[in-house]
């Protein structure tokens, strides 16, 4: 992470504010919280429980950061960002998104998923332009992985880094999506 870890969580923090307030019109209910952790690696993946996050199902997209298209052919991640936006809120991110109400049960999770994906890329387009001020220059990102809960698989993440960010956000009176996000030095 770089040499002033706290400015990666409070760019982040910054960059979902503008988002949600501008593109959404949402207001936040209680201020955004944030703590440092250990990356649990599983099968040399960063772990993505959304479980861990919510006392309730959600939605998880993540994201991962390139130094260049070659780097994301080598799977050779500058980062990670994984967000986990609850099942509870879902529905009021859908329409502002563009999407339609899915026509049956069986669509549901899988529209939900794209839901989260499409929100996760235009948060991670506006970091990529908030971190090129701080030195993080020309970052290819991967297209969204996305699922129910959890990516079982887990998410790539570079292997120097050992901590990642959590930063919670309130919307509505509650706990209404969280975001990991781990990035290797400039």
């Amino acid at each position: 992470m770089a040499k002033d870890t706290t400015i990666i969580a409070t760019t982040l923090i910054g960059c979902v504010k503008k988002v949600l307030e501008s593109r959404f019109n949402f207001s936040f209910s209680k201020d955004s919280e944030y703590s440092q952790k250990d990356i649990i690696e599983y099968n040399s993946r960063m772990k993505a429980s959304g479980l861990e996050k919510f006392n309730a199902p959600c939605h998880v997209a993540a994201i991962n950061f390139y130094q260049s298209p070659g780097h994301m052919t080598s799977h050779d991640p500058f980062g990670a960002v994984i967000f986990y936006i609850s099942a509870l809120v879902m529905d009021r991110f859908y329409w502002p998104l563009g999407f339609k109400s899915p026509k049956d049960d069986e669509e549901e999770d899988r529209f939900l998923d794209d839901c989260a994906g499409e929100l996760a890329k235009l948060i991670t387009e506006q970091l990529k332009t908030d971190l090129s001020a701080l030195g993080y220059k020309n970052l290819t990102l991967s297209e969204p992985l996305k699922a129910k809960n959890s990516i079982m698989e887990g998410v790539e993440f570079n292997y120097n880094e050992r901590k990642f960010y959590e930063v919670s956000f309130y919307l509505w009176k509650q706990k209404a999506l969280v975001v990991d996000i781990s990035l290797a030095p400039v």
